[in-house]
């Protein structure tokens, strides 16, 4: 019968931990139990802890059954001390199941982490007093919860507003605004073209900066834009801010004074579209992508407004023409950047409506051979 008391114990209340205690204790050297009946427990008790072939298990049981009756000889213990020692460990194991562990709930906020032991804990062969705080040293604080101070460096200052103002696409609105005053029906006049490039480039680099000061939560999630410098670390968005509103100033002041105040317009309404409502739409609607048109359509009527003062039919074509072409390209461009956008939560046709795009795409293609074709 007490053989089959022990593994029923470890089945269902199974305290490893106790166990291996007991036997630990009693293997160790010099060591007496204060009730014979541990012995018995800890002997039978051994032939669960880790799990062995059957034949080892039938040769190491019937071993351990011929200890425990040598013991139970030896030490004169009845079958009553021994199921008393147990329904007294058993009770001892359910108390100690039953109770919250403490550790769970302990906040560390110091780096010199201190930890509590268990007051409870059997201290019979500890050196020290188990319940004697133990405090972990060279604990490894969080570096990215820390402020640091940001070393800028001057050398490679233009390099990140090169970067800032998207100086390729900076390049290509300049481009096109050119385009405009060299097809307008007007006298050529070297200054007033010198000041329509550079404060057209001074206004992009502006709207630009500002766009990428908006979306740097979102631009971090794409792989087309998570290298920026403002998601990168390398310029504050405070220091963005400045270098957008100095480069706007000095935009439309130069475009103002020196070409005239119908272009200076036209330059602060393609700012303002750009930044205060086209990137906002990004992540609300599919209509920025018609709204984005339009702010690649203003540059030939910058350039056609600097070289006459006025607009006409021919600006007007030329708006039209760069309007119906920003969908094939822009369409064709976020294609391939479906995932990102995505992931990102842009909002664009090729996302949320991908026959939609292709259908854009391909009329406003056929568009613009039109009006290519009438021009």
């Amino acid at each position: 019968m007490i053989f089959r008391v022990f593994p029923c114990i470890l089945k269902h209340h199974g305290s490893v931990k106790y166990l291996k205690y007991i036997i630990l204790s009693s293997r160790q050297k010099g060591y007496k139990a204060k009730e014979p009946a541990i012995k018995v427990f800890a002997s039978s008790a051994s032939v669960c802890i880790s799990p062995i072939s059957e034949n080892a298990q039938e040769s190491k049981s019937a071993v351990n059954k011929a200890n425990i009756k040598n013991i139970i000889k030896e030490e004169n213990v009845s079958l009553k001390d021994v199921s008393d020692t147990i329904l007294k460990n058993e009770s001892k194991l359910e108390e100690r199941n039953s109770r919250p562990n403490g550790y769970l709930f302990m906040p560390v906020t110091d780096p010199d982490v201190t930890v509590a032991t268990d007051k409870s804990f059997e201290k019979s062969d500890c050196e020290k007093d188990s319940s004697q705080p133990i405090k972990l040293l060279n604990t490894v604080k969080p570096s990215d919860l820390e402020w640091h101070k940001q070393v800028l460096s001057i050398p490679s200052i233009p390099r990140y507003y090169k970067s800032l103002s998207k100086f390729r696409l900076t390049g290509l609105v300049v481009f096109t605004t050119l385009i405009g005053y060299s097809m307008a029906p007007g006298p050529f006049e070297p200054i007033s073209m010198i000041c329509l490039t550079v404060g057209t480039g001074f206004a992009s680099a502006a709207a630009n900066a500002v766009n990428q000061i908006l979306e740097v939560p979102y631009d971090s999630q794409m792989e087309r834009t998570k290298h920026r410098v403002l998601i990168s670390g390398v310029l504050t968005p405070l220091h963005a801010f400045m270098f957008a509103a100095c480069s706007a100033s000095l935009g439309l002041s130069v475009l103002y004074f020196g070409t005239n105040a119908l272009t200076a317009a036209l330059g602060a309404t393609n700012l303002i579209l750009y930044t205060s409502i086209y990137t906002p739409l990004k992540r609300c609607s599919i209509v920025n992508t018609w709204l984005g048109s339009i702010v690649g359509a203003i540059p030939p009527l910058m350039g056609w407004a600097a070289c006459c003062g006025t607009l006409s039919s021919g600006a007007l074509l030329m708006g039209a023409i760069l309007y119906a072409w920003q969908f094939p390209h822009f369409n064709a461009l976020s294609w391939n950047l479906r995932p990102d956008y995505s992931r990102a939560g842009y909002r664009m046709t090729s996302v949320i409506d991908p026959g939609l795009c292709r259908r854009s795409s391909l009329r406003h293609s056929i568009a613009l051979l039109a009006m290519c074709s009438a021009a």
